[in-house]
């Protein structure tokens, strides 16, 4: 990714996603683009793991882009987080019950 891929009220997935647990949920910890300044080459992003009532951060392009694997925008609900959800299924072995005799 480079500086001219990024774009304000798009949201990105990092390189290596992680959950955020929040009183509404466990989401995945995208980050959506509020603003870019041109000036100070910085970016201000929203997150879920953003609590209310807090600033927006405000990290450098540089970073921002270290971080960010992906445009994921046109992949979401609209106006929503994409929510985390494991499977559980898949961490279960079935097997024959041991008896102990």
């Amino acid at each position: 990714m480079k500086i001219e891929d990024l774009k304000a009220g798009r949201v990105y997935r990092a390189k290596r996603p992680r959950v955020v647990h929040t009183l509404g949920g466990s989401y995945i910890n995208d980050r959506q683009i509020l603003s870019i300044s041109p000036f100070e080459d910085t970016i201000q992003y929203d997150s879920p793991k953003v609590g209310f009532g807090s600033k927006y951060p405000v990290i450098s392009v540089e970073k921002f882009l270290k971080w960010a694997a992906k445009d994921i925008t046109d992949d979401l609900p609209p106006a929503e987080w994409e929510e985390y959800k494991r499977c559980k299924l898949s961490l279960i072995h079935i097997s024959e019950p041991t008896r102990l005799d």
